[in-house]
């Protein structure tokens, strides 16, 4: 069995005389020949088998000593890819995937980040590629834990970094850094109000409370003070803090017209489009189109991916020229109360995250130019805000 392997791998030769069989047993013998797979054939003839490389020496001695050969068959994988010798373009093709597959695997297909919450995914791509970690990039010089120490040093955003490169895959671990908010130790500072309001409780973290339950506020008043009596006439400034909830009456006006102009998307025509392998560009068309200057640029990436979300470092990019222009829209007034609805509730849901409301009166009106949407808002809300104490140094 692993003589068949072998002279399969080196190629053989499969040699057939047509007679004198023993006379050619007797020369074998004395040349000390070894051959294999010999069979007897009808006439006194014998078949053999040597190693492709054998074939010529073995030909010569068969000559030399006037043993007629019959037929020679070649056959193995030196013989197989020789049969190839004049199809150039699929050596050409074996060898570049060869080639490709090669360096396929010495550079980096993706790069996977998670952990990204106050950095961007963007910013630490930048911070990666820096570091020769990307896209494209050849794996043997990266020194993950020295990248690594030298990302945590560039931004003190970041306390930490694993880069893990698994085959072509690099998968990057951020931890970020959690700073403690320590304004209050910074600056002596009062607790104010932001609104008139109804106080219903003061919860004090630090510093003295100025206001009771059911006590009316006015906008500016102290709620909480920095300037803080420790007793015997001593007094401390400190940094106040605390959550002081009450009752406010909030309103908030919309107004949308009947008429507006607007900025619309006219003309979009691709003018490049390039195929993006590793780091490489090929472009595969080009535009000549003339286009106003006040055309604006809009470019796509689309990159490919294999089921189960593995991508690939191959996208088609797309480079296209939009055309814009200004147009009066016009609206019903039931399309524009419906449009000063939703922005609304938008600005509401803004303005008033962590509010519980109370009571909701609104009134719609409509003018001449459009509608004017008016919400009178009753809750319950935080109503301090930190103002530094003046004259202090900070």
């Amino acid at each position: 069995m692993i003589f068949r392997l072998f002279i399969l791998l080196v190629g053989y030769a499969q040699i057939k005389v047509a007679n004198r069989r023993e006379a050619l047993l007797t020369l074998f013998l004395r040349k000390r020949v070894n051959v294999a797979m010999g069979r007897p054939k009808e006439g006194g003839g014998y078949s053999f088998v040597v190693p492709l490389y054998e074939q010529k020496k073995l030909l010569r001695l068969l000559d030399a000593y006037n043993f007629p050969v019959d037929s020679v068959q070649t056959g193995g994988l030196p013989v197989y890819l020789w049969s190839f010798r004049k199809r150039v373009g699929l050596i050409l093709g074996i060898l570049s995937a060869a080639t490709v597959i090669t360096a396929g695997s010495l550079v980096l297909w993706n790069v996977r980040i998670v952990g990204c919450e106050t950095v961007s995914v963007q910013e630490a791509r930048e911070l990666l590629t820096s570091e020769g970690i990307e896209v494209g990039g050849f794996i043997p010089p990266i020194d993950a834990k020295v990248s690594a120490s030298r990302i945590v040093l560039r931004d003190p955003r970041i306390a930490y970094v694993a880069i893990n490169i698994i085959g072509t895959v690099c998968e990057v671990q951020v931890t970020e850094a959690k700073f403690a908010d320590d304004t209050k130790e910074k600056y002596p500072a009062d607790i104010v109000a932001a609104y008139d309001g109804l106080i219903e409780r003061v919860e004090l973290y630090d510093g003295q409370t100025m206001v009771t339950h059911g006590e009316a506020v006015r906008k500016g008043q102290v709620l909480i003070s920095g300037l803080c009596e420790s007793g015997e006439g001593v007094w401390r400034l400190e940094s106040a803090s605390g959550v002081v909830i009450a009752k406010v009456e909030r309103e908030f006006c919309v107004e949308v017209p009947l008429t507006e102009e607007v900025t619309v998307q006219t003309r979009a025509e691709p003018i490049e489009r390039s195929l993006i392998f590793f780091k490489k560009s090929i472009k595969l068309s080009k535009s000549s189109s003339i286009f106003p200057s006040t055309y604006g640029t809009i470019v796509k990436k689309e990159e490919w991916a294999l089921p189960g979300g593995i991508t690939l470092p191959i996208a088609l990019q797309t480079v296209s020229r939009v055309g814009y222009e200004t147009v009066v829209r016009h609206r019903t007034y039931a399309e524009a109360e419906a449009l000063a609805e939703a922005k609304m509730e938008s600005l509401v849901a803004n303005a008033l995250q962590d509010a519980q409301l109370l009571t909701l009166t609104q009134t719609m009106e409509h003018t001449e130019t459009g509608v004017r949407l008016t919400w009178q808002v009753y809750c319950l809300m935080d109503i301090g805000e930190s103002l530094p104490l003046v004259g202090v140094p900070r």
